[in-house]
């Protein structure tokens, strides 16, 4: 991964979520929906922008993943805050990330040697889509405990998948 891959349209609209996203706990609670929107348009609209101008890489996507993860947790932690939804939602928003956390060495070593770059994944989209809904839902005052399940058996399933993934034996093809 290079720096100076960062350079494109597509990475300035992931910094401008990363903005948003630090600024949110901030707003006032009027703010908290149009900003969410807008950030989670700014997520999808990275990766189109990329693609269309053929500047998607490996640097952009690990932005883009860390800049998911920013916004996610700085709204969870907003509403936690605010008491509109109770801090243990958090264990079921994140398990996808708290299962990842373990795997941070390996993937390091594995990013290292040019294998196990990021790459999205069905159930990871599954579960991103769904705490997006679900955090949407928080945001106008109807939290909805069933989906924080979904969410928290999604964001699981997507964790182990990603672990079954990551922790293959990388074949000498995948191996710069």
């Amino acid at each position: 991964m290079r720096f100076s891959d960062l350079a494109t349209l597509a990475s300035a609209l992931t910094a401008l979520r990363i903005l948003l996203a630090a600024a949110f706990p901030l707003l006032p609670e009027a703010a908290w929906l149009p900003v969410y929107l807008f950030a989670l348009a700014t997520d999808v609209a990275d990766g189109a922008v990329a693609r269309a101008r053929r500047q998607a890489n490996p640097a952009g996507a690990t932005l883009d993943a860390w800049a998911d993860k920013i916004l996610q947790v700085n709204v969870a932690w907003t509403l936690v805050n605010h008491g509109i939804v109770p801090a243990w939602w958090l264990l079921c928003w994140f398990a996808r990330e708290l299962l990842q956390v373990p795997m941070i060495f390996a993937l390091v070593h594995r990013w290292r040697i040019g294998v196990g770059r990021p790459k999205t994944r069905a159930l990871g989209r599954a579960t991103t889509l769904a705490l997006s809904v679900t955090g949407a839902l928080a945001l106008t005052g109807h939290p909805s405990l069933p989906l924080t399940v979904v969410v928290g058996v999604l964001g699981s399933m997507a964790g182990i998948d990603y672990a079954r993934v990551h922790f293959q034996k990388p074949t000498p093809s995948e191996v710069r």
